[in-house]
């Protein structure tokens, strides 16, 4: 599974993971999980505006990640696009790479959007979550901290807590990764070169993000949510 952060949507090498996703999808089932890109800066700007009710600006997003899905498949259309687990099978089946549109969950999941902290990075575990995908890959357009100074792998993988703090996720994401049993990796946007070699030997690849402790101030959509 791949998230496609929104700092992508202008950027021409995006569809170069567009190709990469098509070409491993050929081989074994693929999701991409789009974020909002340009769209939701209209969502925002309208939340701003006109101070709309939580739950209304939750499903103006889910859209906006819905044209950010469209707009991918528009650029590759060999990556179908599907609204659920059971679409995204069978596009497995016949060998395509399935791009997700997220708004589906507002009739499959309310639960899930009433509580939901309106993030793509949240989201995407929880698919993770839904579908036992065997790993996430989130393509970031700034730096993860595996490739800045010091060493976060001394216990493990980054503080996924931390990355929160410093706004390299939402959340909602810590919970959604201590569900999720698979690896969870953080990629800078220029490295898919490097990613397609990793797929292809089956190594690890990124700055893999560690599963972090419960703790008793933990908050948010992803405790307590099945």
């Amino acid at each position: 599974m791949i998230l496609l952060g929104g700092g992508l949507a202008d950027w021409v090498g995006m569809a170069d993971w567009m190709a990469l996703a098509g070409q491993v999808g050929r081989q074994r089932p693929v999701v991409i999980v789009p974020t909002g890109g340009p769209f939701v800066d209209t969502v925002r700007e309208a939340e701003d505006m006109w101070r709309l009710q939580p739950g209304v600006v939750r499903r103006m997003t889910l859209l906006a990640m819905d044209s950010f899905a469209l707009m991918l498949h528009g650029i590759h259309p060999e990556i179908a696009t599907a609204l659920n687990a059971s679409e995204m099978r069978v596009n497995a089946s016949a060998g395509r790479a399935s791009v997700w549109l997220p708004s589906s969950l507002a009739a499959a999941r309310p639960d899930l959007i009433e509580d939901w902290d309106a993030t793509s990075d949240s989201l995407a575990a929880w698919l993770a979550v839904d579908v036992k995908a065997e790993r996430l890959i989130l393509v970031k357009a700034g730096a993860c901290p595996c490739h800045g100074p010091g060493n976060p792998f001394a216990s493990g993988g980054p503080d996924t807590t931390a990355m929160v703090r410093d706004g390299l996720l939402g959340p909602d994401f810590p919970a959604w990764r201590r569900r999720f049993q698979g690896a969870v990796w953080c990629v800078e946007r220029e490295r898919v070169e490097e990613v397609a070699a990793a797929l292809e030997r089956g190594n690890g690849l990124g700055c893999p993000l560690a599963a972090t402790p419960w703790r008793s101030t933990d908050q948010g959509t992803g405790q307590g949510m099945t």
